[in-house]
């Protein structure tokens, strides 16, 4: 086949799969950079599997500009093409980049067929990872092998559930009392209605639990403390944590976590629990269970308190106990205000524990969506909005 008609099979293509096969033929034969890297730019108006082209062909010129001992391109000679083409030689570099990558994926045997559909959002979001690129892109393609259907968005959801945005790559372990997390490494789960993140759990284990023995979350939620334990070389430092965790809920969310009512002892001694109760008033529409639904404070604190009690029987000798809660102020002048870690402090202290620390934690309310009226709102009536958890620690420090 000539290159003329190499050329026009590929210009003059309709169905995408002729298309596909229309680039691949330039890519084999066609030698000359300046006519593969046109057919880069005519690519990314072909859809679907353009933007997919546009970076595989991107990588050919780039290799046809190779240097005989296989040094990278001049840039004088990248640059002239671009510029012929009204093309910035640095968009053209990370299409190159992608396009090497993806063709390192199909040299080891992956199968890249996936990625022709992939939206340009998709391979953005892959570039930003930089040295993660690969590993984006491989999770991008086992995504879409099971999920066609799935959009850029979503596959970056569950990107970020298992490794984080490159904003939330920060140091995860805070060295004071305040604990304020503004883009969270672990995101919760689409099917779980919330989650506090995951940062409080491993500073609340790099603070306060021993480095072996048994952690227990019994109101587990979506599982997040097993995740982030999970992925502990990236908080724990220079400690080695060999502990064994257990998950329980009354309505367990996931597979792994076992059903259990908190007002009763666990089926296990633990040496550190973690209970993150439902805030009252303020989980109603979230969980089911009486601590979500009530709205009778009285019987919130009945039910905080057996709980504790349940939990001071589940610790061993030396365990420890962190408890996160929110004060609860109400949004009109006259409405009470509620010192839930007071009163849960008080329960604690009464069962026979002792307080050890605690810490301070952001729920960052004041930039959630549609917060500004209700920040307003708590100005012009002198009534401070609860935006404060309070972890405190305690340690149990006798037998029952």
């Amino acid at each position: 086949m000539t290159e003329r008609t190499i050329l026009r099979k590929f210009y003059e293509s309709v169905e995408y799969s002729t298309f596909y096969t229309a680039a691949d033929s330039i890519i084999e034969n066609i030698q000359n950079p300046k006519i593969v890297a046109k057919c880069a730019e005519v690519a990314a108006h072909r859809q679907p599997g353009g933007d997919f082209y546009q970076r595989k062909l991107w990588a050919r010129v780039s290799e046809l500009l190779e240097e005989p001992n296989g040094r990278s391109p001049k840039a004088a000679s990248l640059n002239s093409i671009c510029y012929e083409l009204k093309l910035s030689p640095v968009t053209a570099r990370k299409y190159i980049n992608i396009g090497k990558i993806i063709n390192e994926l199909e040299y080891s045997g992956t199968d890249t067929s996936h990625l022709h559909s992939a939206s340009l959002t998709l391979f953005k979001n892959a570039q930003r990872q930089k040295i993660k690129t690969k590993e984006y892109l491989i999770k991008a393609i086992g995504i879409l092998k099971e999920n066609p259907d799935f959009s850029a968005h979503k596959i970056h959801t569950v990107w970020c559930q298992e490794n984080g945005s490159i904003k939330a790559n920060l140091d995860i372990i805070k060295p004071s009392d305040w604990w304020a997390f503004s883009h969270p490494k672990w995101r919760k789960l689409e099917n779980f209605p919330g989650s506090i993140p995951g940062e409080i759990y491993a500073n609340a284990l790099y603070y306060f639990s021993p480095p072996k023995g048994i952690a227990v979350d019994p109101m587990a939620g979506s599982g997040m403390l097993k995740r982030v334990y999970q992925d502990r070389q990236l908080w724990q430092k220079d400690s080695n944590f060999q502990l064994k965790i257990h998950l329980y809920d009354l309505y367990p969310a996931q597979s792994f976590i076992k059903k259990h009512d908190a007002r009763k002892p666990l089926p296990i001694k633990s040496d550190w629990i973690f209970l993150d109760p439902p805030y009252f008033g303020q989980a109603n529409h979230l969980y089911r269970g009486i601590l979500a639904e009530t709205q009778d404070y009285s019987e919130y604190l009945k039910v905080l308190n057996e709980i504790i009690i349940s939990m001071f029987y589940s610790l061993n000798e030396q365990g420890r106990l962190c408890i996160l809660l929110p004060k609860w102020s109400g949004s009109k002048p006259d409405d009470p205000n509620y010192d839930i870690p007071r009163d849960a402090y008080n329960f604690a202290i009464d069962i026979g524990l002792e307080w050890i620390d605690e810490a301070f934690v952001s729920r960052g309310r004041q930039q959630e969506p549609g917060s500004a009226n209700k920040n307003n709102q708590a100005k012009r009536i002198r009534r401070m909005r609860s935006d404060t958890c309070v972890l405190n620690v305690f340690q149990k420090n006798r037998s029952e």
